[in-house]
This record gives structure tokens, sequence and C-alpha cells, in this order.
């Protein structure tokens, strides 16, 4: 009997240490995943070089940040919609956003997307080097 509870110590310590390393492992990864999503909102990369692809966009009337967000990504102006979903709500732009018809480029960073489309004159340095 006691050979049997012994048994069943050793098995209950093993059982926790490895539930205890499963959750260590779990929570580095999502550690991880959260601080890359994190740091890319902020990073604010454009798509392409400059000067990019110039494309035309038409953001309606009553789109909301999430519909501006997916028409971003299916125009090719941005990778992730949700990524810069979550770039415009973090930023003063949320809710300053008006439809309309805009010229953007793959070139420009989210801040500046987001800059245009809210009616800002939007300066950007690579122009003067195209002249």
């Amino acid at each position: 009997m006691n050979t049997k509870k012994a048994a069943l110590t050793v098995l209950s310590i093993a059982l926790k240490i490895v539930i205890i390393a499963v959750l260590a492992v779990v929570l580095l990864r999502v550690g991880t995943v959260a601080y890359e999503y994190g740091h890319a909102i902020f990073e604010e990369e454009a798509l392409d070089e400059p000067p990019g692809r110039t494309i035309r966009v038409t953001v309606e009337e009553g789109s909301s940040v999430r519909d501006i967000a997916k028409l971003m990504e299916h125009e090719g102006l941005v990778k992730d919609w949700k990524l810069f979903y979550l770039q415009i709500m973090c930023s003063k732009y949320s809710k300053t956003m008006q439809p309309g018809t805009y010229e953007l480029s793959t070139a420009m960073k989210p801040r500046e997307l987001m800059a245009v489309m809210s009616g800002e004159e939007v300066e950007l340095d690579w122009d003067q080097e195209e002249s």
C-alpha cells in the first residue's frame, strides 16, 4: 500500500510539473504575439517604398472605422485591417475620418492615411525626392 501511495504522489507531482510547463509555454507564446502586435500598432510602416502605387479610394457616407479599415486592406493600402483598425482607435483620428474620395499611396504610413481621410494637409517627405 505504501508503494501505491508513493507512485500516486510521484504521478501527481509529475502531472503538476507538466501542467506548469505547458502553462509557461502558452504564456510565453501569448506574450510574444501580444508584444509583436502591440509593437506593430505603433511602428508605422508603409507597405511599399516611396513613391509606391497610387490608389483611389472612396469612403462612403456612414462608413464605420471598421468599414474603413477593411476597405484599406481590400484596396491593398494596409496588410491587416484589424491592425489598422487598432491603429485608428489608438490615434486622434478615430472620430475625425470623413467620407470622400482620396488618392492614397502604398508608400504612406498608417498615420498619413488617417490624416488624409480626416481632412488634414499631409506633407510627405518623399514627395520632394521625386522632383
